[in-house]
């Protein structure tokens, strides 16, 4: 299998992981002290996402495994731009003028640095 689909895969689910955390927390009520570790210890959304990032970190280390991390670094930046369209669909947050030209440079940058 390419390193690049490990690559990938650990952008994807580092996304999807990150998305579920920020549903899980979006709906808890962290207000409590100690039990607020209880209800994040036990949700099933912040648990469920724990659960798919660390795969994406798996597929991060196979990754490195096979690429010089100078080389594949920059592609973990490709997950800026998930987050940013993920919340805009899921979350309803902002997406505006600013944040398109930011995803713009992530990848100009991607696609320079991929040059190397």
């Amino acid at each position: 299998m390419s390193p690049f689909v490990f690559v990938a895969f650990s952008t994807i689910f580092g996304i999807c992981g990150q998305l579920l955390l920020k549903r899980g927390m979006g709906r808890m009520d962290t207000s409590g002290g100690g039990r607020v570790l209880l209800r994040i210890a036990t949700s099933p959304w912040v648990i469920g996402g724990l659960a798919v990032y660390g795969t994406g970190v798996i597929f991060w280390l196979l990754a490195l495994s096979y690429l010089e991390l100078s080389y594949v670094y920059p592609f973990a930046s490709l997950s800026y731009i998930g987050i940013i369209i993920g919340s805009y669909f899921l979350f309803k947050e902002r997406l505006n003028a600013l944040r398109l030209v930011g995803i713009a440079v992530i990848i100009i940058g991607v696609f320079i640095t991929s040059l190397s």
